[in-house]
C-alpha cells in the first residue's frame, strides 16, 4: 500500500511539472497579449522554449514610454534542463520582462519579434513559403528576417541544417503572417 502511495505521488509531480511549462508558456502568451501584440510563440517540432521575455519601449526620467517599439525573445533548446535564477541586471532592467525561465539548455533556435519592420544587413533575399526573407550567414549561425504586417520576425538558428532551418522558418511564417 505505501508504494502505491509513493508511486501515485511520483506520478502527479510528473503530471505536475509537465503542466506547468504548458502553462508557463501560455501564461506568457497572454501576457504578449495584453500588450497588444499579435505574435505567436510556435510550437517548434523536437524543441522546447526554455525564455520568453518581452521588451518594452524605453522610457523617460519620468517613467513615460517613449515611443511604441516592443519586441519579444523566444529561446528554444532540444533539452530543457532546470529553471536557472535570472540574473541581477536581468531583474533590474525595467524595460524587460522575463515571462518565462530562463531554463538551462544549448540555445539552437532565438526567434526576435518586433513591432516594426527590420533590415538584416549583407543579406540575400529567398523565398520561404510565398513570403519574401532576408538571409544571412555567420559561421555556424544562419539568420533569416521576415516582415510582415504587424512587425518583423528574425529567426537565428545555430548548429542546424539547411532542411531544418527551412522547414522551421515555413512553420514560424505560416503560424505568424
Amino acid at each position: 500500500m505505501k508504494q502505491l502511495g509513493i508511486l501515485f505521488c511520483v506520478l502527479l509531480l510528473l503530471l505536475t511539472g509537465c503542466q506547468n511549462s504548458d502553462d508557463g508558456i501560455a501564461k506568457a502568451q497572454e501576457k504578449i497579449e495584453q500588450s497588444n501584440l499579435t505574435f505567436r510563440i510556435p510550437k517548434l517540432d523536437g524543441y522546447e522554449v526554455n525564455y520568453v521575455q518581452r521588451v518594452g519601449p524605453p522610457k523617460d526620467e519620468q517613467g513615460n514610454a517613449i515611443g511604441d517599439k516592443q519586441e519579444v525573445l523566444v529561446t528554444y533548446t532540444d533539452h530543457k534542463g532546470k529553471l536557472m535564477k535570472p540574473a541581477d541586471e536581468q531583474k533590474a532592467d525595467k524595460e524587460r520582462d522575463i515571462l518565462y525561465g530562463p531554463y538551462q539548455g544549448e540555445t539552437f533556435i532565438t526567434i526576435t519579434y518586433s513591432s516594426f519592420e527590420s533590415d538584416l544587413d549583407n543579406s540575400q533575399d529567398i523565398v520561404i513559403d510565398g513570403e519574401q526573407v532576408q538571409r544571412a550567414v555567420a559561421g555556424e549561425r544562419t539568420l533569416l528576417l521576415f516582415n510582415g504586417e504587424e512587425g518583423s520576425i528574425m529567426l537565428e538558428y545555430n548548429k542546424l541544417d539547411e532542411a531544418a532551418i527551412t522547414q522551421l522558418t515555413e512553420q514560424v511564417v505560416k503560424e505568424n503572417k
